[in-house]
C-alpha cells in the first residue's frame, strides 16, 4: 500500500507527464514551418526532461532536509540553465528558429515548475505533520 507521500509524488508525476504531452503536441501542431515545429519540439522535450529529473531530485530532497531542498533547487535550476544554453546553441548552429526553442522549453516550463512547487508544499505539509 502506498502511502500519502508517494501517492502525492505519483499524483503530481502524472499531471507533469500530461503537461508535457500537451506541450509536445501543441509543439507538433501549432508551427506550420517545418523548422519551427522542430525547434519547439526540442524545446518541449528538454523541459519535460529536466522536469522529470527535477521532480525525481526533489522528492529525494523533501525527504531529507531543507538544506538538500535548497541544495536541489540550486542544481536544478543549474541543469535547466545548461539545458537553455545547449539547446539554443544547437538551435543556432543548425539554423533553426532559437525563439521557437524558447516557447516550446518555456511554455513547458512554467507549468511543471508550478507542479514542483506544489508537490514540495504539499509534501513538506505531509512531513510536518499538517492535514490540509
Amino acid at each position: 500500500m502506498k502511502g500519502p507521500s508517494e501517492e502525492s509524488f505519483q499524483n503530481h508525476a502524472l499531471v507533469g507527464a500530461g503537461v508535457v504531452g500537451v506541450g509536445l503536441a501543441l509543439a507538433a501542431a501549432l508551427p506550420v514551418v517545418p523548422e519551427t515545429r522542430w525547434a519547439a519540439l526540442w524545446g518541449a522535450g528538454m523541459a519535460g526532461m529536466t522536469g522529470v529529473v527535477s521532480l525525481v531530485l526533489k522528492r529525494w530532497a523533501v525527504r531529507r532536509s531543507l538544506q538538500a531542498a535548497l541544495k536541489a533547487v540550486g542544481l536544478v535550476f543549474g541543469l535547466r540553465a545548461v539545458a537553455v544554453g545547449a539547446g539554443l546553441y544547437a538551435m543556432v548552429s543548425r539554423g533553426l528558429p532559437a525563439a521557437a526553442f524558447v516557447v516550446g522549453f518555456f511554455g513547458v516550463y512554467v507549468v511543471l515548475q508550478w507542479i514542483e512547487v506544489s508537490y514540495v508544499l504539499a509534501a513538506s505539509k505531509k512531513a510536518s505533520g499538517g492535514g490540509e
